[in-house]
């Protein structure tokens, strides 16, 4: 006589954890044979996603159920990668499909939105947590060097900024690797973004600083009690705020910064605060101002125009 069988409290707590995402042999081995898993799947109370591989919460959708999916069809030693692995360290990022490594004995087929890539770098080795993703400097790597330079410094700068990997993590791990695309342009971005938090700081440094032959400032920081300057001219007193914003986001903000500003200038300490179109699309101009106050306050200079100054620039 057949003994029916049913979910245990620890089966449920394992599928609700997995965000309602079960394997096969993890319901087998919490007493839940194949014949019950048969028999759910034909009272619709599951649906087979693929082989050997179910989902208990069928009504239930979204980013961490589609992970799961991918990462369980993925098998022993699977680890999620790419964007989905960086969302998951904590970047704000955009994901349109899951990748899943796999080590390369595992040659599981790739499901809808879900792609399988077979790691032959060690990256599943290193992986780490209960949704299981490979670090975070790997994912950096993965996806960095098929981004545009502007696009790789905003990921660099938010991983550093967030924490979420260091910048001399990110260079080791470039350096161990032994193929990796653009790896120049990785080095030269990583030893060039000390201190820098935003695309806009980078753009400040490449085309206003060292483009026109600038002394190089410090990078954030703090100049006086609760603030935080963006570029800071020790020797000469200059500050240099960078506001990537198209406009205050209130009244209070405006307030703040003109507030921060006239203490620094009243303290000895002038700001010059330029946009994002200022340093993007002035950055000549921007050069000869802050280059004028930092000679004013005897910087021997002189600015040098960059290749791309329609005139040469004479202070």
């Amino acid at each position: 006589m057949y003994h029916r069988q049913d979910i245990t409290m620890e089966l449920r707590a394992l599928i609700a954890a997995q965000r309602g995402v079960i394997r096969s042999d993890q319901a087998t081995a919490h007493g839940l044979g194949t014949r019950a898993q048969s028999r759910l799947v034909g009272q619709g109370h599951w649906t087979r996603i693929t082989r050997g591989l179910f989902d208990a919460a069928p009504l239930v959708d979204g980013f961490e159920k589609q992970a799961w999916i991918g990462l369980l069809a993925g098998g022993d030693g699977a680890a999620i990668g790419g964007e989905a692995a960086l969302l998951l360290h904590g970047l704000n990022r955009r994901v349109d499909q899951i990748e899943v490594w796999v080590p390369p004995i595992n040659q599981p087929a790739s499901l809808n939105g879900v792609a399988m890539r077979r790691d032959f770098l060690g990256r599943t080795a290193r992986a780490r947590g209960l949704l299981t993703r490979i670090p975070p400097e790997d994912a950096i790597i993965d996806v960095g060097q098929y981004l545009s330079t502007e696009k790789l410094v905003a990921l660099l700068a938010d991983a550093a900024r967030s924490r979420v990997a260091r910048l001399d993590q990110v260079e080791a791990a470039v350096r161990d690797r032994h193929r990796v695309r653009g790896r120049r342009r990785f080095e030269e971005l990583l030893g060039d973004l000390d201190g820098i938090e935003s695309t806009l700081e980078y753009a400040y440094r490449r085309d206003v600083e060292r483009a026109h032959g600038l002394p190089v400032g410090r990078r954030n920081v703090s100049v006086s009690a609760g603030t935080r300057t963006d570029v800071v001219y020790d020797e000469y007193g200059v500050l240099v705020e960078l506001d990537g914003r198209l406009g205050h986001q209130d009244a209070g903000s405006a307030f703040r910064d003109m507030n921060r500003d006239n203490l620094h200038l009243l303290s000895g300490s002038p700001t010059l605060r330029y946009g994002s179109v200022d340093v993007r699309g002035r950055f000549c101009e921007v050069a000869r101002q802050v280059g004028f106050l930092l000679e004013s306050r005897g910087w021997p200079g002189p600015v040098l125009p960059c290749p791309r100054c329609r005139t040469v620039i004479a202070v």
